[in-house]
């Protein structure tokens, strides 16, 4: 009797999750908790951070750790997550190592234009340094943001 092995298709797990959604990278010195605490206060939004989402990666056999922070607009259908991009001197996503934060936004009620409204509101929170759209297409390590 020969063994079954089932193997997982990265791509489509990619696809799926990558489904809807937009993504903003953030420059900003301020720890997370800080930055949370000051998106939450001044554009009104309830980021919590969600342990059960922090991202572990495992290089030159050392572990990191990626805080997730979490907020749910269940009228709307939506998720948000802000995903440190930093750990020690390990990053989240390599190819954007001058980003400190990522935002997530996924579900189908936010199209382009109120992702660019968000972005505006954005460079005017005060730990905010920078703001910029990122097109997942440029981005080779996706399959790190996956939880």
């Amino acid at each position: 009797m020969s063994a079954l092995k089932l193997k997982l298709d990265q791509d489509q797990l990619v696809e799926d999750f990558f489904d809807c959604t937009h993504l903003v990278g953030i420059v900003s010195a301020a720890r997370d908790y800080q930055l949370c605490w000051q998106l939450n206060k001044q554009l009104f939004y309830h980021f919590r951070v969600n342990n059960s989402l922090e991202i572990k990666l495992t290089k030159h056999q050392r572990a990191f750790y990626f805080t997730v922070f979490e907020f749910q607009e269940p009228t709307k259908s939506v998720s948000h997550y802000l995903y440190n991009n930093h750990c020690k001197a390990e990053f989240l996503l390599p190819e954007l190592k001058n980003i400190d934060y990522l935002w997530l936004i996924k579900g189908d009620y936010y199209q382009l234009q109120d992702v660019k409204k968000l972005t505006e509101e954005l460079r005017r929170v005060e730990l905010v340094q920078l703001v910029s759209l990122l097109d997942l297409r440029d981005i080779k390590n996706k399959v790190n943001l996956i939880f």
